[in-house]
């Protein structure tokens, strides 16, 4: 296994347990034993858990940003985010991106770039829902697309605390839709 396969599932194990039990569970010790490994090992590819949380941040951003493109580029944008947030809301991944973006451990300024990304892709999603409708935004498509964001990861932090019923999940999922239609003219 090659140096960069290895510090890939790494990340791919604390993103396993931190979308599983959040992430006070994300210990050193807690992830090399998801992954299998020793945590010196574990030490060994990441300078330490600062530079591992960046490399998950950085791994959950960059698919987060991969799937919402999609999800723009789909032929019903609208059946798109809806699946996209029921995907979201059940995974556990975005309600840890949205925690581990809040923490004082990671670099500031590289976080900056991954926002920037998820945002024009939020941008580019919002901007397909409204034309799937015939509407424009009436306000600056951004403001749109930080909306969609904000709502996404509301949906995905609500699902890890117990859980949204399919029901209340469908029901936010139309609130969603309502209030991006207000924003369109």
């Amino acid at each position: 296994m090659s140096r960069a396969d290895a510090a890939e599932r790494l990340a791919r194990a604390a993103i396993t347990l931190g979308a599983a039990e959040g992430v006070g569970a994300l210990s050193l010790q807690a992830i090399a034993r998801t992954a299998g490994v020793s945590k010196a090992l574990l030490l060994y590819h990441y300078a330490g858990k600062a530079a591992l949380l960046q490399a998950v941040v950085e791994a959950l951003s960059t698919a987060s940003e991969r799937r919402l493109r999609r999800a723009a580029a789909a032929a019903d944008a609208m059946d798109a985010w809806r699946a996209l947030a029921r995907t979201e809301a059940a995974s556990g991944e975005l309600a840890l991106l949205t925690a581990l973006s809040l923490e004082l451990e990671l670099e500031p300024a590289a976080l900056v770039p991954l926002r920037a990304a998820r945002e024009t892709a939020a941008t580019m999603l919002a901007t397909a829902l409204l034309a799937g409708v015939q509407l424009t935004p009436r306000v600056p498509a951004t403001m749109v697309g930080r909306l969609l964001l904000r709502q996404l990861d509301g949906l995905a932090a609500g699902a890890t605390r117990g859980g949204l019923p399919a029901a209340e999940l469908e029901a936010e999922l139309d609130v969603s839709a309502l209030a991006l239609l207000a924003l369109g003219r």
